[in-house]
């Protein structure tokens, strides 16, 4: 069996000269209004898009209350002072495998290399890659002049530990920086 298919036959109908112009001036008359406003709105969805971008990314941080810190400056120069007067050391380091697992430990030695008992540390902890993901510790004494606390989950890489240690009118405050492995990676 064989199908025949019928073909629509158009009359064929010549172009005038003048119709390739009537439809360019038509569109020139009717798109070009419409460029400046595309230009706009392409320009504010690519500044959406940005500002999109910057707000949703983890590492970006400010430094909280840094308005005050800075009117303060002169204060907190002359608490810097104070602390490194006392001669007093201190030291950070992670322990435990499991990311829920960890512990925090923070040593602290006075100028003569002694353990600086009976102080109250309290301290801010976040991950250089992530300054925005802080976390505030309040440690226990486990030892003459150790301290510790549990840090639990925590991304592996470089923290700082901003210590705030007080003991009687003594008052020590010193940045300090450590190191957590990845789980299940040996130092």
């Amino acid at each position: 069996m064989t199908t025949r298919h019928s073909v629509l036959a158009l009359p064929l109908t010549p172009i005038p000269p003048e119709a390739p112009r009537r439809l360019f001036s038509r569109l020139r008359t009717s798109v070009w209004p419409w460029v400046p406003a595309l230009l706009l709105l392409s320009l504010l969805g690519t500044q959406l898009a940005v500002l999109s971008s910057a707000l949703d990314d983890p590492a970006f941080a400010t430094e909280p209350d840094y308005y005050r810190k800075a009117l303060d400056w002169d204060t907190q120069q002359q608490r810097a002072r104070a602390s490194r007067a006392l001669g007093w050391t201190a030291r950070a380091t992670a322990e435990g495998t499991a990311p829920s697992e960890r512990v925090l430990t923070v040593s602290i030695a006075d100028a003569g290399g002694q353990p600086v008992s009976g102080a109250v540390l309290h301290a801010v902890a976040f991950p250089n890659a992530r300054a925005g993901q802080a976390r505030e510790l309040s440690f226990r004494a486990t030892a003459p002049g150790v301290y510790r606390t549990e840090l639990g989950a925590a991304r592996p890489g470089v923290w700082e530990l901003r210590c705030n240690a007080v003991r009687g009118q003594e008052r020590f405050e010193p940045t300090l920086r450590f190191e957590l492995d990845a789980p299940g990676i040996a130092p």
